[in-house]
């Protein structure tokens, strides 16, 4: 019976110290706290905003849903905050909840939080539309002044539609 006890007692230590390792490992590598909603395996679409992204991880904390962004980088780089700020009307559009940050964690597991500010929101919503503004003109002609003479000695002749005869 005392063996029994004893055997017991190492299991439930050895459990303890997994538990608190695991938790570390979790800190390590960046992940918060929370329930995962999604990890990398949603994509998230809004025909009303016509925009379309897939976060690395969507938290839920309580009422609040939050994103994540997994980067390599040693640093957040603005693409990365407007990343977030593509999640963030997305999230809002689709769960009706307006999130009121994300995190950008880092290749060292450090983790970086951006607001959900009007100001990244306004500029998302400014870049998207430009994007479909340039789309739209992707197939119009470029107009080109070049010399012949360049045209025929340019090695991205047979890929231009404006190279000269």
């Amino acid at each position: 019976m005392a063996k029994l006890l004893v055997v017991a007692l190492v299991l439930a230590l050895l459990g303890v110290l997994v538990v608190i390792l695991a938790g570390r490992g979790r800190g390590k590598r960046g992940l918060g706290v929370g329930e995962t909603v999604a990890l990398d395996d949603v994509t998230l679409y809004s025909k009303q905003l016509q925009l379309v992204g897939r976060p690395d991880r969507i938290v839920r904390d309580g009422e609040l849903v939050i994103p994540e962004e997994w980067k390599s980088s040693k640093r957040v780089r603005d693409s990365h905050k407007l990343q977030l700020g593509t999640y963030f009307l997305l999230i809002e559009d689709l769960y009706e909840v307006r999130p009121p940050h994300g995190f950008v964690v880092l290749g060292d597991g450090s983790r970086v939080r951006a607001e959900n500010t009007e100001a990244l929101r306004s500029d998302v919503l400014k870049i998207a539309a430009k994007i479909r503004e340039l789309r739209r003109k992707i197939g119009d002609k470029v107009p080109m002044r070049q010399p012949g003479w360049k045209c025929r000695a340019c090695g991205q002749r047979g890929n231009c539609r404006h190279a000269s005869t």
